[in-house]
Parts: C-alpha cells; sequence; structure tokens
C-alpha cells in the first residue's frame, strides 16, 4: 500500500509503510471491486486505514500465541492495482517489466499450539 496510485513516472513510495497514530482517510466513489452493472452506488464512501507491516503482522501473531509455519513473499498479486504497469498471468497479476524488483503480497500460514 506505499506504492502510490499514479504509477505514470513508475512506482513511487508514496503512502508511509509503517503504522502512523491517525489513518489515512481517502473519500472515493466506487471500489476496487469490480461490480454489475446496474448496482446501486455506494453511500458509504469514506474509507479510514492503517497500514501494518511485515513486523507489525508477524509479531502480533506470535504475541497471540500462533506458531508460525510458513512465510513467502510474492511477485503478483490477486488483484490489479496498476493496470498499465501489469499483466494477467494466470488468476493473478504481475508486474510487465521485470516482476521480481517488488513483492506484491505475501502469504504465511500458522496455527495455534494444541
Amino acid at each position: 500500500m506505499a506504492v502510490g496510485d499514479d504509477v505514470s513516472d513508475g512506482l513511487r513510495i508514496e503512502q508511509p509503510y509503517f503504522q502512523r497514530e491517525q489513518p489515512m482517510t481517502w473519500d472515493q466513489v466506487g471500489s476496487y471491486v469490480p461490480v454489475p452493472e446496474g448496482t446501486p452506488r455506494m453511500t458509504h464512501t469514506v474509507s479510514h486505514e492503517w497500514n501494518h507491516s511485515i513486523g507489525e503482522i508477524l509479531t502480533a501473531l506470535l504475541q497471540a500465541g500462533l506458531v508460525l509455519d510458513s512465510f513467502e513473499e510474492v511477485p503478483f498479486a490477486a488483484w490489479c492495482p496498476w493496470p498499465e504497469l501489469m499483466v494477467r498471468d494466470g488468476d493473478r497479476y504481475r508486474l510487465r517489466e521485470d516482476p521480481d524488483r517488488l513483492a506484491l503480497q505475501y502469504v504465511l500460514t500458522a496455527h495455534r499450539p494444541a
């Protein structure tokens, strides 16, 4: 989420990577989720979001008593945040050029000990 939406000059860090006390707030009509034509417009358009670093997420998981089984960063995403820079690759998206330069998602598994 730290990379901005405007990628006309390439990928740029525009939002904080680490969580701040105050949320990032947007007022946007619509959603990143495709909706069928004829779907009523959203009436509540203000969104408040906090970034959580990977370290913060892993620490919370461990403090909750879970055991980390695996953690993997991957160079693809389930959605297409930057259509002008990405290509579809099966059921996911990757950067068109030099896709290994940035992790776009991560996958972790954990369990609660018996």
